[in-house]
């Protein structure tokens, strides 16, 4: 009777953790969206409280952090953007937030002046990009490398729209296993998330 009590009992605690996990995530996923939402429409403070939120619930998410990262870029909060990316890039398992890590650490280091650390993270960048995608979208990046010219305002807007639509195709491979990334690992089951 004791073991079977004992038992249950650790059926119990399983289960309610379990329960606890699936909650902490819904929360995560919640957050996110609702970050995503506020920055797309130029909402920055808010949606870096949602990101933070996200980061409360899941801490060993990358993506929480590489956009609170973004956003703080964003609103000229280099210091914070900084150690954002930092944990984000500690955090990364090179899974879906990775590229949005590369990008804003090359922008965040050229903001700071740092050209050689901005240079090779946009190095990074490029090749992460061209080997997890597609080579020629990031054609433009790749000329300013090159080149050793960048110009910060055009390199963050073709960063965010690059980001973008490699984040927007992984969702859609996710939701429905169609997509770029439906060609590139087949339709049986959607790659996961870091």
């Amino acid at each position: 009777m004791k073991k079977m009590f004992l038992l249950g009992l650790l059926a119990c605690v399983v289960s309610l953790s379990g329960c606890s996990t699936m909650q902490q995530y819904r929360t995560y996923q919640t957050d996110i969206f609702q970050g995503k939402q506020l920055m797309g429409s130029g909402d920055y403070k808010p949606a870096l409280e949602d990101f933070m939120k996200a980061a409360e619930a899941m801490p060993a998410e990358p993506y929480s952090y590489a956009f609170a990262a973004t956003v703080s870029y964003k609103m000229d909060d280099i210091e914070a953007a900084s150690r954002y990316i930092q944990e984000a890039a500690r955090l990364d398992k090179q899974g879906d937030a990775r590229i949005r890590i590369l990008g804003y650490k090359a922008l965040i280091f050229l903001k700071q002046g740092k050209e050689k650390e901005g240079l090779q993270a946009l190095g990074d960048y490029i090749q992460t990009y061209e080997k997890e995608y597609a080579p020629q979208n990031v054609r433009e990046v790749r000329n300013m490398w090159r080149n050793n010219r960048v110009d910060l305002s055009a390199l963050q807007q073709l960063l965010d729209e690059e980001i973008w639509v490699y984040e927007s195709d992984i969702e859609q491979y996710r939701r429905s296993v169609t997509g770029w990334f439906a060609e590139k690992y087949g339709t049986a089951t959607p790659i996961q998330a870091n």
